[in-house]
């Protein structure tokens, strides 16, 4: 790229004129034009090097343009091809099997582009298998209609989907009252308000219903643990993983029981792109990185390292905080949303790029320099906010309100952890709503097996 006479705000002008959307691509990123990413850095089109804690939206998990990775990928195109006649390749099926052999649900393995279709798949699969229509669900699982009713508490009848908010009472007493239609429950895990034995018996519970339990570890497939959530001990009939998984190469992957995932052809799912077969001699490349011993722990250490940091620099400036969550991928939590964006936007300015949603990724590129860097840009920034906008910035100092944690977590992934009359309300109303709906419309989504 020829950067003469380029600016960020000239390409950002020049977007938004014939590209950008204006609040997802503009207002809502930090004012840098990325021209080219290595390791743990970003650098923008004038020049200006950050430490990258977005991880490209946790896409990147051994840091930008990684030897292992960017050998595969040529090699692959090179000397083999992009893309065939057939879904089936030789890299497929070698990936497919490392799978199998990492995560102990798979006994097989399918591939499609994004997250969003993966969770799509899982679903399907679901209702294909097991002839049911409903899903009970919660978190964030993509951006396409149907996936959206999970984030809110209630019954969509259109997508045959039932937001339970994770809270595990509402789960117990859905699927008591209306188990036999459900087809799955399908939960993106959120490690920093649950710990693992939640997750547990959620399994636990679903299999007494007879109901498949899937996890959502797009995310957390890499990042809760070399192995995910499931590598931690926690049973599930199916998991779909994808960020991470080709560092930066678009791939997804659902896996689980044998009856789930052979129901791929009732289920009537297609996509002609699932035979690129680039990103899957990547993922390859991946596993053998993170394989490699030492590369994960280090990477974990590094992670504790920035999180113990910001923690110590937030409570030192009189911010009352909650740090937490699994190394590569914790979470902070503050007063307000403002204040977080405030202080991220202001350590942007001293050369780190956070995700401004709180939720820090950490790549097994960094190192203690990296780490460094961005706690002196944290701090520096923190300070300036406290100086600069008292107003928004609390002097307390220590834990966050309870209240806070809860209303945090309604609005951050639609968790109704309350156990109030209004919880108990919205309960009671699902469950009614289910149970009395018109069972001669059918949500488009679910395969025919007649068909």
């Amino acid at each position: 790229m020829d950067s003469a006479n380029l600016t960020n705000r000239g390409l950002i002008e020049r977007a938004r004129r014939v590209t950008a959307a204006e609040k997802y691509d503009i207002q809502t990123r930090f004012s840098s034009m990325i021209s080219s990413g290595e390791g743990a850095w970003l650098t923008d089109v004038e020049g200006n090097r950050m430490v990258d804690l977005t991880a490209s939206s946790g896409t990147i998990i051994l840091g930008h343009r990684h030897p292992a990775v960017i050998e595969a990928i040529t090699r692959q195109i090179r000397d083999y091809g992009t893309a065939f006649a057939s879904t089936l390749s030789v890299p497929r099926v070698e990936l497919a099997e490392r799978l199998c052999e990492r995560y102990a649900c798979a006994e097989k393995v399918v591939f499609h582009k994004t997250g969003s279709e993966g969770t799509a798949l899982a679903t399907r699969f679901a209702r294909a298998a097991t002839g049911r229509e409903l899903i009970l669900s919660c978190g964030y699982h993509g951006w396409h209609e149907w996936q959206l009713a999970s984030e809110e508490f209630g019954y969509r009848q259109s997508s045959g989907v039932v937001g339970f908010g994770y809270n595990e009472k509402a789960l117990e007493k859905m699927l008591d009252a209306f188990g036999d239609e459900v087809a799955g429950v399908l939960i993106s895990p959120e490690l920093l308000y649950f710990d693992l034995d939640y997750y547990r018996r959620m399994a636990a519970t679903c299999a007494r219903y007879d109901v498949p339990f899937m996890m959502d570890e797009v995310y957390t497939g890499f990042r809760a643990g070399p192995k995910g959530v499931h590598g931690l001990d926690v049973p599930a009939d199916l998991i779909v993983i994808s960020k991470g998984l080709a560092n930066g190469h678009s791939l997804a992957a659902v896996m689980g029981r044998r009856d789930l995932i052979d129901a791929y052809d009732v289920a009537g799912v297609q996509g002609t792109y699932t035979r690129e077969v680039p990103p899957m001699a990547a993922a390859l490349a991946v596993m053998d990185v993170l394989d490699t011993p030492g590369v994960y722990e280090n990477a974990e250490r590094m992670g504790r390292r920035l999180a113990d940091g910001m923690r110590e620099i937030l409570t030192e400036a009189g911010i009352p905080n909650w740090v937490g969550g699994p190394d590569l991928m914790f979470d902070v939590v503050l007063p307000n949303d403002e204040l977080g964006w405030e202080i991220y936007e202001a350590a942007h300015e001293y050369g780190v790029y956070f995700e401004d949603s709180g939720t820090q990724l950490v790549t097994t590129a960094f190192d203690e320099a990296a780490v460094d860097h961005a706690l002196s840009a944290f701090r520096k920034a923190t300070r300036q906010v406290v100086a600069e906008r008292p107003d928004i910035a609390p002097t307390t100092g220590g834990e966050l309100t309870e209240e806070r944690k809860l209303d945090f977590a309604e609005w951050a992934f639609g968790g109704l952890l309350r156990d109030d009359e209004r919880t108990n309300a919205l309960i009671d109303e699902t469950i009614e709503k289910v149970v009395n709906r018109d069972r001669s419309i059918r949500p488009v989504l679910v395969p025919d097996p007649k068909a």
